[in-house]
């Protein structure tokens, strides 16, 4: 017999896709959390953002099979947009019908809050966050201050520096730059790696042995971003990843540690997500999101390393105001047992669900967005202010018909 679903649940738009290289993994979260959403207390529904900038919704969306949308399938869905400075209708925000017709009044798709699913730029650097924020919307995750650094490899090291982190060696490299100039500044040693300074999945990453194939390199990175980070290469390389977060209670918490393990010199777009290893949970969601080769809570992480990456991640999580389910990123050296800051990734594919699985105190994937989705709506209340000219002390001119 099934139960009728209760009236009273709170309306989730995932917002997925989007104008980045990362859109496909992107899609693969939302199809997985609009799954997970508890049915009792939400009511999900997608907001898929084209390569062309243009949102959908649908039904359809909610099938793996039907990406990336033709123009056939689109004569399924819904065009919709925000619509700034009037995103609010019947006391709550909606979302409206794009290209209804003169004589046909548009759709609306109201909401309650919404949870960001886009990887890399644009929905991962602040863009959305911003649109969002002016709107007054509550949204899981980093917010615009926290989402801006972290798409910026370099001033996240930064802030990892001033936080009191280890990081190692690196130097920036812009596009437009004289990258001859550059590599002479750099003092390190070969061999280098070298990212994209904005995006993320190791989309465009690889290691350079000597100057002519740190060219190269750079070269490859500028085809799809508009600077580079050079990187002394740890010796002997082994990484790990913890996410953190903080509990509906305020206390923040840290997940299981993960160890990658990589077939290469580096761990590759190809081994994240389109690995053979174990099946995910949920149906109809990719095996590599989940399934990418990984070891979890790594036995020979001792007791010292093991709080050393706990304790830095959990100091850098408050630093940078971070929200949501980030996951922070270190390089070991295995033969010393040294250990540096490498990363942050603010909204890691399937939200790291994984992660907090195997944590001490294991949060399931459910409770996991119950928690974000919770903490969006408490961020907004809490980030509130009075814009009042005349009570803040900014006032220059008389209010009419005051």
């Amino acid at each position: 017999m099934m139960t009728a679903q209760r009236n009273d649940r709170l309306k989730v738009a995932v917002i997925f896709g989007g104008l980045s290289s990362e859109h496909d993994v992107s899609v693969l979260t939302a199809l997985e959390a609009l799954e997970a959403l508890d049915p009792a207390k939400y009511e999900g529904f997608p907001v898929y953002v084209g390569l062309d900038g243009q949102w959908w919704t649908g039904d359809a969306l909610r099938d793996r099979r039907n990406y990336l949308p033709d123009q056939s399938l689109k004569r399924q869905l819904t065009r919709l947009a925000l619509t700034v400075g009037n995103s609010r209708e019947g006391g709550q925000w909606v979302l409206r019908e794009v290209g209804a017709g003169m004589f046909k009044k548009p759709k609306t798709f109201a909401f309650d809050v919404v949870l960001p699913a886009l990887h890399g730029t644009w929905g991962e650097d602040g863009t959305l966050q911003g649109v969002l924020a002016a709107e007054g919307i509550p949204f899981a995750g980093g917010g615009v201050g926290a989402m801006s650094l972290t798409i910026n490899k370099m001033w996240t090291l930064g802030a990892a520096a001033a936080a009191g982190l280890p990081v190692p060696p690196s130097m920036l490299v812009g596009r437009h730059e004289d990258v001859d100039a550059k590599i002479a500044q750099w003092k390190g040693s070969y061999p280098v790696f070298v990212k994209p300074n904005f995006l993320g999945s190791s989309i465009g990453a690889r290691m350079a042995r000597d100057e002519d194939d740190l060219r190269a390199a750079l070269a490859e990175v500028f085809r799809l971003d508009i600077a580079a980070v050079v990187q002394r290469c740890v010796p002997n390389l082994v990484e790990y990843n913890v996410a953190v977060r903080r509990t509906p209670e305020g206390k923040v918490v840290t997940s299981a540690i993960e160890r990658p393990i990589r077939k290469g010199e580096s761990y590759s777009f190809t081994e994240k997500y389109l690995s053979q290893g174990v099946e995910s949970k949920l149906s109809g969601a990719s095996a590599g999101l989940v399934g990418a080769t990984r070891a979890m809570n790594p036995p020979e992480l001792d007791a010292k390393r093991e709080a050393q990456i706990r304790g830095w991640a959990t100091a850098l999580f408050e630093a940078v105001d971070l929200a949501g389910t980030p996951r922070l990123d270190f390089l070991c050296d295995g033969a010393t047992g040294e250990i540096w800051f490498n990363e942050i990734n603010p909204l890691p594919g399937s939200f790291g669900y994984f992660l907090w699985e195997g944590a001490a105190e294991p949060t399931g994937y459910t409770q996991l967005l119950d928690d974000m989705l919770t903490e969006a709506r408490t961020a907004m209340r809490r980030r509130a202010r009075v814009i009042d000219p005349v009570a803040n002390g900014g006032a220059i001119f008389r209010k009419r018909g005051v």
